[in-house]
């Protein structure tokens, strides 16, 4: 008998049937570490980057559908302004004008 075959025939032991009892834990793990990672990702986008998604909504085809989208994006990224939330990308603005020479707006000229 091949070394590389186990006792019933097959090469290293594998089964020809997948059985609902031998799922693979670390697989399991693997889809349970990629959803939090999309999860949390996307939170943090939503939560970070309303200037983003303001911008998005700003371009989109002014219509009935589009409008309560347009709202609710500019609505946010007022809300995130209030709460604290556009500070990082607000001071990353000013570091790259900074950069290129260019002068800030003045205050209340987003």
């Amino acid at each position: 008998m091949d070394k590389s075959s186990t006792e019933d025939g097959l090469p290293w032991g594998e089964s020809p049937i997948d059985l609902a009892q031998e799922h693979d834990a670390t697989l399991q793990d693997g889809w349970r570490w990629a959803w939090g990672v999309l999860i949390s990702s996307s939170l943090a986008l939503v939560l970070f980057n309303s200037h983003a998604i303001a911008n998005w909504a700003d371009q989109l085809p002014p219509n009935d559908i589009t409008a309560p989208i347009v709202m609710a994006a500019d609505a946010w990224h007022d809300k995130a302004g209030q709460l604290g939330l556009n500070a990082v990308v607000d001071t990353v603005e000013r570091w790259a004008d900074a950069a290129r020479g260019e002068a800030p707006p003045a205050a209340g000229q987003d």
